[in-house]
């Protein structure tokens, strides 16, 4: 294979598996302090991923759910009552759904044309890089050097969480694929709370490369550990402790360098939230979103009871 199909070959690769890299930030991201009025009395310290939403005008319940973002719908065997309540739902929102038409397009935000790697990095932190890339994608970093940092971090994380062998045991499609193809065929009503753009924009735009890069570089010296990390946060998601996971998410953010990462879930939260309400009030709906999204102070467990709904734990 020549150095262009190779890169070409290397760069859709890098797009399949980053198609769904929230998995990586949101499962892991911490919050701003909460303002304004004080929360509603709730009952997110109940071990549960699923929790019935009622109330508020609402004529029938809808259900809220936090999903593993690489974590195979088979688990779902496991799990009855969360299909059940999938499959009394007449809608279902996810996060987003792949566009396959404009995944190309939206690549192109995962490099850097006019920078390189080699550039951010010191050459001790190129080499320290490399050799993890090497080790992990069997890529030299040369032939990466104008993708952005984040997608490096993002891939090498995912790699991480692909050797887990509690989530190789489970087949089929990622859980947010399964329930939008699924809802679909089952003729439900699918609708999405942002687009794939938007996604993309978060993940690869928000923090200029420099920051970036010195991400990646923190990631790779603190390898061990937030693999350790990792490992103890998908403990707790099987777990179904929602509390668990925010409280070690904080120590894996300040681990790698992230800092307050607010924006990729607070701030998403808040959004989502003027899109929620209207859709369940339509019909019976099954939100599926990433697990870390329900828990704290602007989590959408908390933001929908202060909004007056009912909301309470179903496992």
């Amino acid at each position: 294979m020549n150095h262009k199909n190779r890169i070409t070959s290397l760069y859709l690769l890098l797009i399949a598996l980053l198609l769904y890299p929230a998995l990586s930030e949101a499962q892991k991201v911490k919050s701003r302090p909460a303002k304004a009025a004080p929360a509603a009395k709730t009952t997110t310290a109940a071990k549960s991923l699923l929790w019935e939403v009622s109330g508020n005008g609402l004529k029938q319940p809808s259900y809220l759910y936090g999903t593993y973002h690489l974590l195979n719908n088979s688990y779902l065997n496991s799990v009855p009552v969360v299909k059940e309540r999938f499959l009394q739902s007449k809608g279902v929102v996810v996060e987003t759904e792949i566009d396959s038409a404009a995944m190309m397009q939206l690549g192109a935000k995962m490099v850097m044309p006019d920078n390189k790697i080699s550039a951010l990095l010191s050459t001790e932190e190129f080499e320290l890089v490399g050799k993890e890339v090497k080790q992990t994608m069997g890529y030299d970093l040369t032939l990466l050097d104008q993708m952005k940092p984040m997608t490096l971090l993002l891939m090498l994380s995912m790699s991480d969480y692909q050797k887990m062998e509690v989530l190789k045991q489970y087949k089929g499609k990622p859980l947010d694929v399964y329930f939008a193809q699924q809802g679909r065929k089952d003729g439900k009503k699918i609708s999405t709370l942002e687009t794939m753009e938007e996604q993309f924009d978060l993940l690869y735009s928000h923090h200029p490369v420099e920051k970036q890069a010195r991400q990646l570089v923190e990631y790779v010296k603190q390898k061990e550990k937030a693999f350790q990390i990792s490992e103890q946060l998908t403990k707790l998601y099987f777990e179904k402790d929602l509390a668990g996971m925010w409280t070690l998410s904080e120590e894996y953010n300040k681990l790698t360098g992230g800092e307050d990462m607010a924006y990729m879930v607070d701030d998403r939260n808040k959004n989502w939230m003027t899109k929620l309400p209207a859709i369940m009030k339509e019909q019976p709906t099954f939100v599926a979103v990433g697990a870390l999204h329900l828990p704290g102070e602007n989590g959408l467990i908390q933001l929908l009871q202060r909004a007056g709904y009912t909301v309470k734990p179903l496992q």
